[in-house]
């Protein structure tokens, strides 16, 4: 997954993100709440979304195979 980083306040829930497979990508929707200092996590929660087409990981900056 790509690193998305906490730019302020203390919840991070980025408008696109994904994960990757051996061979796919996958969308991602998550929120993550942290405590004032961003030590310790409050909350999180997750869905895993659709497959992203192929023809849209340029644009998303993704490449063809997860690197291990």
């Amino acid at each position: 997954m790509p690193t998305i980083t906490l730019d302020k306040g203390n919840v991070l829930n980025p408008p696109q993100a994904a994960f990757s497979t051996r061979n796919a990508w996958y969308n991602l929707n998550f929120r993550c709440e942290v405590d004032a200092d961003a030590t310790r996590v409050l909350s999180f929660n997750f869905r895993v979304g659709s497959l992203v087409p192929p023809g849209e990981w340029p644009s998303r900056g993704f490449t063809k195979y997860r690197l291990n």
